[in-house]
């Protein structure tokens, strides 16, 4: 039976019957939109692709007709499995024919097409014929593609970016940030901050300032301003920011693009800065000192207040900066002697001056030293000159008190009775006063080649290295009780010594133990000689109590019986007898003590 011709079939050769002119703008169409169509029959098995097509895959369209087999291997390698797959799918499930894919040119070069495609069917739905195009989208897709990374390029740059990057809403919400920003308001998920207004973050009293910020991006104008933020987490913060507008592509103003960065640390410098500067000023000014700058032209640059009082004194009006430092009505000579100081300074010398001058303001004489220091450029050029006059009036007189006590003091030491030592550990010297020779006979000389030791009577030698030895121990300064010595005169005679040491051995002007001795030999023979006398006068004592109490035991004993009242006439003047006999024995007793005390004379 033969079969009903089906009347929706649409032959390839029906387009060569087409208007000439229609195939024209038809492969006009193709080849402005990089579009090619194709038809695939399946009753007869034959593949036909448009000019188009050819273009595309950069083939010669005198190549038709080419088979289905050749139209696959025309398909990238790892798509072709997935153009294969999704034929069958649209064949036995009747889905949509769409796929984008990857297509090798004869000239070996990928090219991404998209292409869709309709199913023509029979009465029992078997398909008969594939009717779709393609276009070649390779210049879309990279151009997606460079968008994208584009889009992940700046993805990355604001995730990175240190600074605090957010959209805005007119309305003021926020719409995006980065996490640097989010780090900055505190917030530990991205959902803790979007959708919510930034002015709840922004100080009241600087509220103003970030409202106008925004309000300038909304009207198109690019601004930036300082405002102070609390974040969730209460932590304040200062933030600088700059706005601009965001616009669609009809150039309508959508939301406020800005950029915001913590200048807490900056601010708080420059706040420090200022109480610097204004210290500075308050130092400069509050001092007797003198401090000015002048330029080549000997103009003033700046000064303090005190040298602007002694330049308007000697100048007889105000003086205010860019007036000349030169001063004319004082005299050719101080003239003359400050444009040399000037010059000096202004050709690269450093140097100061000494000045010592009767005081135009207060009469009086001042003492001051002058500093001179050039100003350089960056190209170490000199442009101007530095000064700094110190007063040391007050300096230059301690230092007059200080000569003439320290000649006094000398005077003492060289013609004191005490000699003045300072010693090593050791008991070496490493000064002796000039007093030396008066109490010892030896000259300064031979007394610093000397070891203490040397000229110490043998005897006191174990106790002063003991004494040495314990004032090291003691606190700077602390000395110990006198003692007394011993030492050999230049004469060979010995003589007594009382010495007081102290420890100044971490003082940096003595580094030693000072040791203060006189000669007590005189006050030692003295003080010898009373003992010696004390002792005799003891013995004495000692020795005459006894004989002493004999007869005054015998007065006592006859006093006792004539009290009793128990004696007769005759017993009774017996016994003032033998009472007058024992009182003269007692008289001559003393009389002989007193004698021989007499006899122990004090040399």
């Amino acid at each position: 039976m033969e079969k009903k011709e089906n009347k929706k079939l649409i032959p390839p050769s029906s387009l060569k019957e087409e208007d000439e002119k229609h195939k024209l703008i038809l492969r006009q169409m193709e080849t402005l939109g990089k579009i090619g169509h194709w038809e695939v029959d399946f009753v007869k098995q034959t593949l036909h692709w448009s000019e188009g097509v050819f273009y595309i895959l950069e083939m010669d369209p005198s190549a038709m007709p080419v088979d289905l087999e050749k139209g696959f291997l025309s398909v990238h390698p790892d798509d072709r499995e997935r153009a294969v797959k999704h034929m069958q799918d649209v064949l036995e499930t009747g889905i949509k024919y769409d796929l984008e894919c990857r297509l090798i040119t004869t000239t070996g070069k990928i090219i991404f097409v998209h292409s869709l495609a309709d199913v023509i069917r029979g009465e029992k739905n078997e398909p008969l014929q594939i009717v779709g195009i393609f276009q070649d989208i390779t210049e879309q897709r990279e151009a997606y593609q460079n968008l994208l990374l584009k889009e992940l390029r700046l993805s990355t740059i604001l995730k990175s970016e240190p600074e605090c990057v957010k959209v805005v809403s007119p309305e003021g919400i926020l719409i995006e940030m980065n996490p640097a920003g989010l780090q900055m308001i505190e917030a530990d998920h991205p959902e803790e901050a979007l959708g919510q207004k930034v002015e709840n973050l922004v100080f009241p009293e600087d509220l103003v300032f970030y409202q106008s910020l925004h309000k300038n991006a909304l009207q198109g104008i690019q601004s930036s301003a300082r405002f102070r933020i609390i974040g969730l987490k209460g932590t304040k913060r200062w933030m600088e920011s700059t706005a601009v507008p965001l616009t669609n592509q009809l150039g309508e103003i959508t939301s406020v693009l800005s950029v915001t960065r913590d200048i807490s640390e900056k601010v708080s410098a420059e706040e420090n800065l200022i109480r610097i500067k204004k210290n500075q000023e308050a130092l400069i000014n509050g001092t007797s000192d003198l401090i000015w700058s002048l330029d080549s032209n000997y103009r003033l640059i700046a000064a303090n207040q005190a040298f602007l009082d002694v330049m308007g004194f000697l100048l007889g009006v105000v003086a205010k900066e860019g007036d000349s430092v030169l001063i004319l009505n004082q005299g050719e000579a101080f003239y003359e002697k400050w444009k040399g100081y000037y010059e000096r300074g202004l050709s690269g010398e450093t140097f100061k001056t000494y000045e010592r001058f009767l005081s135009p303001i207060t009469g009086k004489e001042e003492h001051r030293e002058v500093f001179f220091n050039p100003i350089r450029n960056t190209n170490q050029e000199i442009t101007g000159l530095a000064c700094f006059s110190k007063d040391i009036t007050d300096l230059m007189l301690k230092r007059m008190e200080l000569v003439s006590s320290e000649r006094r003091y000398r005077a003492l030491v060289e013609n004191g009775v005490d000699v003045i030592a300072i010693l090593s550990a050791e008991g070496f010297a490493k000064y002796v006063s000039p007093s030396i020779t008066k109490v010892l006979g030896y000259s300064e000389k031979e007394a610093m080649e000397m070891n203490l030791f040397d000229f110490l009577h043998p005897d006191d030698v174990p106790k002063i290295k003991e004494r040495l030895e314990e004032v090291i121990t003691l606190p700077e300064g602390n000395s110990l009780p006198s003692h007394n010595f011993r030492v050999k005169h230049q004469n060979g005679s010995w003589r007594w010594m009382e010495s007081t040491i102290t420890n100044l051995m971490d003082d940096e002007s003595i580094g030693g133990i000072v040791d203060n001795f006189h000669d007590v030999t005189e006050r030692v023979v003295q003080i010898t000689a009373i003992q010696t006398q004390n002792e005799k006068l003891k013995a004495i004592a000692w020795t005459q109590s006894h004989v002493v109490r004999n007869p005054l035991a015998k007065l006592m004993g006859i006093v006792d019986l004539i009290k009793t009242g128990t004696l007769s006439p005759t017993e009774e003047r017996k016994s003032l007898d033998h009472l007058i006999e024992s009182a003269k024995e007692l008289d001559e007793i003393i009389q002989d003590i007193v004698l021989k005390s007499q006899r122990v004379i004090v040399p």
